[in-house]
């Protein structure tokens, strides 16, 4: 008698059986889970890093919370002594009550008393200055004294003592004990002192408080600016005097504190704490009007979370096709494995076993390697990422493990269900089940892809942004296998009326398996897609950056400085490399003003001509029609905005003049931020009532065949220490230096090198799927004496025509999902400009790309076709007969 294992010895037998294809499975798994672990991880440093990048882009005077109003409140019913304590005190208090995380990201405040910038004068000749007498409670604590005394309280009618650092006393000329006057105030120097090293960021407030500033005139003389320190108690002894002053405070700002997690908290929490002003005297004193302050950094901080918010969600987007992939692959392992089951499965099943318990056994089987794989997975990653596995990596890893889960049972079952089958009703086709969900995914692609474009730009994926890519990958994959049939048709009734085999016989087995020829379809679809997004979605914005920045310099190069002399200019003609010059000749606040509105407008006056001839060329040139620089006619002509003309329409008035709007635009301008302006020629100025402009900005074309940035440097070497040069290069370079812009570029190339990976493991697996059937065909061929090395087209066939076909069709569906992800992100973050980017679809880029993934597909098949032609014939033909 014929003794039978029991059921745990097959079940374990059946285990052991095909270990390298459970291992690849299990690497699989660990392999993608662990990339599903990082990518979060280093999502959120660059989501960090590009909010620090926008914080450091303000300077550190710019950064800090400041506030400011006449007199000095707070010294009501105090002595002199400590007389800043009260004020502090409240504004310190104020900090405190602020809610985690802002009260962290704020710093102690700071808080002095000034007199207005004015001259010091001596008996003899000295330097012009402007001398601002300050009140700084914080000066002996960051401070040493170098010569002399510092500074006491005093009657200010018999004058008042101040210090300056040895650099500010050296610049102006002023000795120790030396008296100057402004009016009726005496003013003695009593000492100098220096930085000790700390609380740098309060001698960089006090502007020349350490070195001189140099501030010109309208006639081009130095004025030498900086601060002399009273002490600080001198508040209380001001009486009158008071009303001269002014309080200035001022809260540093630790950027260090603001993460990607908080920046979008902070910039809710900073914008109300400076919604509320601050009383730091008595209720109903007349000096306290209430510190309100203001800082740029809330505005930082939105764009730092908008790029941070548009880099996940294109990241996210570029994920999901390499996800859709993989999961592919994952299926085709899982129907491999299931071939391996499939005897074990039959033996069980004649024995008794319900489909339901044969369903537990190789579902459980694929799930304990998904899981081992996952587990694998996620520990090394949560072991290189210090915070941990995000949620969303265990939501890759759960879908990952159930895809092979899932496909092991369900293609076993299908499998025996069809073998049971005696009557053949199982291989009779039911097409309107094919229709009908080849429907669906074409209805549900039209659907989302009108959601996507009806609800506007947004910085944030969703469901239906995220859908999109599968969405139209499946379209796609679709009209692969509906066009695939008919061109294997056609090839094969062509082959019928020449001679050759494989001509014959290949078209005809391309045509045998349609679930093997959708899964290569798909993975090619998509991952070319993937591809195509990549290339043009870097390149989108690539452009916007560089018409950003030339929008922004306005010319190849463009110089600011204080006060330009008609000699500086025309030495800027002269410098080598210099095409042509044109000036800002006038940058004036104006009143606009209409029949129904009235608001401030800003004053622009150019040489039209010479900032045509700069411009000339240029994608992103101003339009200056030839009427501008009419000066006939009543009505001043101008170039206005956009902005301006839909709040006054163009029946426009400046500064109660009436003007003629002889062109319009919505692109900013090179000469400043303001939305609302108008342009005039200089010699139109006057007609507008602005008198004596200042030149303070210049701008540059460069000849062809030299740098823009030697150009640059020259004209800065020429002009001066006070001129600043700007070139587009330089600011596309600062922009590319963003952390955002960086991780962008990373993520889209490695989106593509997961997908190629990915489409070559699909193209390999899809053909060792065939293996079995192919293998007893090619012994068969030999035995009637086809020769081995003619195999390759044959194998070849079973996934050529699909991936030729799904080829341009990847490309078709990369550039639908180009246009509906740039329409539906806010990429201004990104660019930098006030216009959302333009598509970019580089034709040389997109033809690499597309060839790249050419060659990678070939030799994927022609590594596939050396692993399944490995698999001995009558090792092939004995399956084929148990299988059978």
């Amino acid at each position: 008698m014929t003794r039978h294992p029991a059921a745990p010895t097959v079940i374990l037998r059946t285990v052991l059986t095909a270990p390298l294809l459970s291992a690849f499975l299990v690497l699989a798994i660990a392999a993608l889970t662990f990339v599903g672990v990082l990518v979060p991880a280093l999502i959120d440093q660059a989501r960090t890093a590009t909010v620090q990048h926008q914080i450091d882009g303000i300077p550190d005077v710019g950064r800090s919370l400041t506030a400011a109003y006449s007199g000095i409140a707070g010294l009501e019913g105090t002595s002199t002594v400590d007389a800043w304590s009260g004020p502090l005190g409240v504004v310190a208090t104020a900090r405190d009550r602020q809610p985690e995380p802002l009260r962290s990201v704020l710093g102690a405040p700071r808080m002095i008393g000034a007199f207005g910038a004015t001259g010091l004068f001596a008996d003899r000749a000295v330097p012009k200055n402007l001398v601002q007498l300050v009140m700084d409670p914080g000066l002996a604590r960051r401070s040493v004294l170098v010569q002399g005394e510092y500074p006491k309280s005093t009657d200010p009618a018999e004058g008042i003592e101040v210090v300056l650092t040895a650099q500010a006393a050296r610049a102006l000329d002023w000795k120790v004990g030396e008296t100057r006057h402004r009016q009726d105030l005496v003013v003695r120097l009593t000492g100098l002192v220096a930085p000790n090293g700390s609380d740098e960021l309060d001698w960089k407030m006090l502007v020349g408080s350490v070195e001189p500033a140099i501030k010109y005139t309208s006639d081009g003389d130095i004025i030498l600016q900086t601060v002399g320190f009273m002490a600080p108690d001198e508040a209380g002894m001001l009486g009158e005097l008071r009303a001269e002053t002014s309080t200035f405070s001022w809260i540093p700002v630790h950027k260090e504190a603001i993460d990607s997690g908080s920046a979008a908290k902070v910039g809710a929490q900073l914008r109300l704490f400076l919604a509320n002003p601050i009383h730091v005297g008595a209720v109903g004193s007349f000096y306290d009007r209430g510190l309100v302050y203001v800082t740029p950094v809330a505005d930082a901080l939105d764009r730092g979370v908008a790029r941070a918010d548009a880099l996940d969600a294109v990241v996210a987007v570029a994920a999901v096709g390499p996800l859709a992939v993989a999961a592919v692959v994952l299926s085709l392992a899982g129907r491999q494995l299931a071939l391996r089951r499939w005897r074990a499965a039959a033996l069980a099943r004649a024995r008794g076993a319900s489909l339901s318990q044969l369903s537990a056994v190789l579902g459980g089987e694929a799930l304990v390697l998904g899981a081992l794989g996952a587990g694998i997975g996620l520990a090394v990653g949560a072991a290189l990422s210090p915070q941990g596995p995000h949620a969303l990596a265990w939501l890759v890893a759960a879908v990952l493990v159930l895809v092979p889960a899932c496909t092991v049972p369900l293609t076993v079952i299908a499998d025996l269900r069809r073998a049971e089958r005696r009557d053949g009703s199982g291989q009779r086709a039911r097409p309107w089940r094919r229709m009908l969900a080849e429907a669906v995914v074409v209805v549900l692609a039209v659907a989302f892809a009108v959601l996507l474009l009806s609800r506007g730009e947004a910085v944030r994926a969703d469901p239906v942004l995220l859908a999109m890519p599968v969405l139209i990958g499946a379209v796609g994959t679709v009209v692969v296998l509906r066009l695939l049939p008919l061109l294997l048709d056609g090839l094969h009734r062509a082959a019928g009326r020449r001679t050759g085999l494989i001509a014959l016989l290949g078209p005809a087995r391309a045509l045998r398996d349609a679930a093997l020829r959708t899964a290569p379809a798909l993975a090619a679809v998509i991952g070319i897609a993937v591809a195509v997004f990549s290339v043009s979605f870097a390149a989108t914005v690539s452009d916007g950056i560089s018409r950003t920045a030339r929008d922004a310099t306005g010319a190849d190069v463009a110089v600011s400085m204080p006060y330009f002399e008609d000699a500086q200019i025309e030495a800027a003609r002269k410098i080598p490399g210099v095409e042509a010059v044109a000036t800002l000749d006038a940058d004036e606040i104006g009143q606009g003003a209409s029949s129904g509105a009235s608001d401030r407008v800003r004053v622009y006056a150019v040489d039209r001509d010479a900032f045509a001839r700069v411009q000339r060329g240029s994608d992103g040139a101003l339009p200056l029609p030839a009427s501008l620089a009419s000066a006939s006619g009543g009505s001043v002509p101008v170039v206005a905005s956009e902005q301006l003309l839909a709040q006054f329409g163009d029946a426009l008035t400046v500064n109660g003049h009436a003007v003629q709007v002889v062109a319009r635009t919505a692109q900013p301008t090179p000469f400043g931020s303001a939305e609302k302006w108008v342009i005039v020629d200089r010699a139109n100025i006057d007609r507008l009532g602005v008198a004596s402009p200042l030149v303070t900005r210049l701008f540059a074309s460069v000849a062809p065949g030299h740098d823009p940035r030697a150009v640059a440097k020259a004209l800065t070497a020429r002009l001066g220490a006070t001129a600043t040069a700007t070139t587009a290069e330089q600011i596309i370079a600062q922009a590319a230096s963003d952390p955002a812009s960086s991780a962008l570029r990373v993520a889209l190339f490695v989106a593509t090198a997961i997908v190629a990976i990915l489409l070559v493991f699909a193209i390999m697996q899809t053909l060792l799927l065939g293996s079995t059937p192919r293998a007893r065909l090619l012994a068969l061929l030999r035995a009637v004496g086809y020769p081995r090395r003619a195999e390759l087209p044959l194998v070849a066939w079973e996934v050529g025509p699909a991936l030729v076909v799904a080829l341009p069709v990847g490309v078709v569906c990369g550039l639908a999902m180009s246009w509906l992800v740039v329409g539906a992100l806010d990429l201004r973050g990104f660019t930098g400009g006030q216009n959302a980017p333009a598509l970019s679809l580089p034709v040389t880029w997109l033809a690499a790309t597309v060839l790249g993934f050419a060659a990678v597909t070939a030799v994927a098949v022609l590594l596939a076709t050396a692993a399944a032609m490995r698999l001995r014939s009558a090792d092939a033909i004995r399956v084929a007969d148990d299988e059978g």
